[in-house]
């Protein structure tokens, strides 16, 4: 697939189901994880609805700001070009899923609320 209607970035902490939501989305195996000889992120897309997403898996930071190691920088052009960033929580730890959730939303530009 190389033309996309939707970027959506997936973020989150560590050990929250984000490469399940990427598998289960995209098809795919990836394996979770971010050790060394691991991608930093995975890439992916799918159709739904006459429309095609591109899926780019991020690894799970604890936080983005202040950067918890050099990646981290790196990470800031991905979650800012996003049409949309998905935050997959672990609802046994709220609190520390929504410290993440607010910082992306300091980091993009683009905000949703029900």
């Amino acid at each position: 697939m190389d033309n996309w209607n939707f970027v959506v970035a997936l973020a989150g902490n560590p050990n929250t189901g984000k490469s399940t939501v990427f598998n289960a989305l995209t098809g795919s195996v990836s394996t979770p994880g971010t050790g060394p000889g691991r991608p930093s992120r995975g890439r992916g897309g799918f159709e739904y609805r006459g429309h095609r997403f591109k899926l780019v898996d991020l690894p799970g930071p604890t936080r983005f700001w202040p950067p918890a190691q050099t990646r981290s920088r790196a990470r800031f052009p991905a979650l800012r070009s996003a049409d949309v960033t998905l935050v997959v929580m672990d609802a046994t730890r709220v609190e520390r899923n929504l410290n993440l959730v607010l910082q992306v939303l300091e980091i993009t530009d683009r905000s949703w609320s029900a």
